[in-house]
């Protein structure tokens, strides 16, 4: 038998490709130790990568509408400020987003836990009150209940043995807490560097981002069959199509549950009606779980200042989580990543299971773009056997 050049390839990658499933079966550790070494050494650039990809989406807009406005006259010196300027604008914009909702989160939260322990320790007596009347019947248990409703809690000891428990947990000496402080900051040191880093490379792939673009399509087209390259093509546009448009359908949905929260809660005089707004927002992140989180915490919030508005926001809220699933959400996002239900519920299921909340998050795009390919693929043979099936009732 002649063996071709093509035919020696194809024979030689299938002898590698044996050779690495054998090395995976019986060295299955060393190479998950392996991958995970080189993942550890990629991320600063695996996170630039992500930090590019959000920025950019921002950074596109700007530079559709802020640099297409028609009295700017000078077009060359515009095209050369353009993209500088949007990525700081676009950087600026999302850090000042960042800063002014923890600014605004943590000082209500702090309120939030004064107003319940005071509220706990108004409540502690009228409970006593309550118990005496019910309980009067049954002095041993009455007693009881007294002695421990009497000791009222010192809450400031109480955290302060927190914060003690948590500063001394396991340290045994001065030679562990030495060490312990000396892991921690260079694990702090660590993270600044890694988060400098990918900082950078975002900056320099949102730059360059045509120039990196047409580099890699040649690349592609130089060392690849033209299907198989063609093939890549549609599969980084089709990710990032859905990626992006997930993103955006994201967080224009949290700005419109903001919104929506934040005035009928001022308009129904709820407390914190700003904070709980926020919380709903960031918990519309977190896929089928986030409604329940962000009703269960407003509820708890609700309730340090009045029982009864709380459960009027839990049936307000509930209202309010039916016309998001059923009008706004399948306008909003549900359109970008076109999933029936079932495949969405796998997709948090497994990406949560690997990877928590960003799991769900990152999979549910991809899932998207699995399921797209899948579909075009099924068509393509379908369409393909039945053109084979014409063909032959034909020639008989």
């Amino acid at each position: 038998m002649k063996l071709d050049r093509k035919t020696m390839l194809k024979i030689c990658g299938l002898i590698v490709f044996t050779i690495l499933v054998i090395v995976c079966c019986f060295q299955f550790g060393t190479v998950v130790a392996i991958v995970t070494g080189l993942i550890g050494l990629f991320t600063p650039f695996l996170i630039g990568l992500v930090m590019a990809f959000i920025i950019n989406i921002l950074m596109r807009f700007l530079e559709r509408r802020l640099f297409a406005l028609p009295f700017i006259r000078d077009r060359k010196f515009l095209q050369r400020i353009k993209r500088p300027v949007s990525i700081f604008l676009a950087i600026v914009i999302i850090l000042g987003v960042i800063a002014a909702v923890f600014g605004f989160v943590i000082p209500q939260l702090g309120e939030a836990a004064n107003t319940a322990i005071k509220n706990l320790e108004g409540a502690i007596p009228r409970l006593r009150d309550w118990l005496n009347e019910r309980l009067a019947g049954y002095p041993e248990m009455l007693e009881k209940v007294n002695n421990v409703l009497s000791q009222e809690p010192n809450w400031p000891l109480i955290f302060s043995n927190i914060l003690e428990f948590l500063r001394s947990g396991n340290i045994g000496g001065a030679a562990d807490m030495f060490s312990a402080a000396t892991a921690m900051v260079s694990q702090v040191l660590g993270t600044v560097s890694t988060a400098i880093i990918a900082f950078v490379f975002a900056c320099y792939i949102l730059a360059q981002k045509e120039k990196l673009k047409s580099q890699a399509s040649r690349v592609m087209h130089a060392f690849l069959p033209e299907r198989p390259a063609e093939w890549l093509s549609q599969v980084y546009h089709l990710s990032a199509h859905t990626f992006s448009g997930f993103i955006t359908g994201q967080c224009l949905e949290a700005c419109i549950l903001f919104l929506l929260y934040f005035v009928v809660l001022t308009i129904g005089g709820f407390p914190y009606a700003a904070l709980i707004a926020v919380i709903v927002a960031f918990m519309s992140f977190v896929p089928f779980f986030g409604n329940y989180l962000s009703l269960i915490l407003g509820a708890l919030l609700i309730l340090t200042v009045s029982q009864v508005r709380a459960i009027v926001y839990i049936v307000m809220a509930l209202i309010i989580q039916q016309v998001d699933g059923n009008l706004i959400y399948p306008r909003v996002v549900g359109n970008s990543i076109g999933l029936p239900g079932i495949w969405v519920l796998l997709a948090i299921s497994v990406g949560g299971s690997l990877f928590g909340i960003l799991g769900m998050l990152f999979f549910i795009p991809l899932t998207s773009v699995l399921y797209t390919l899948l579909r075009e693929a099924v068509y393509k043979r379908l369409e393909r056997k039945k053109m084979s099936n014409d063909s032959g009732h034909r020639t008989e």
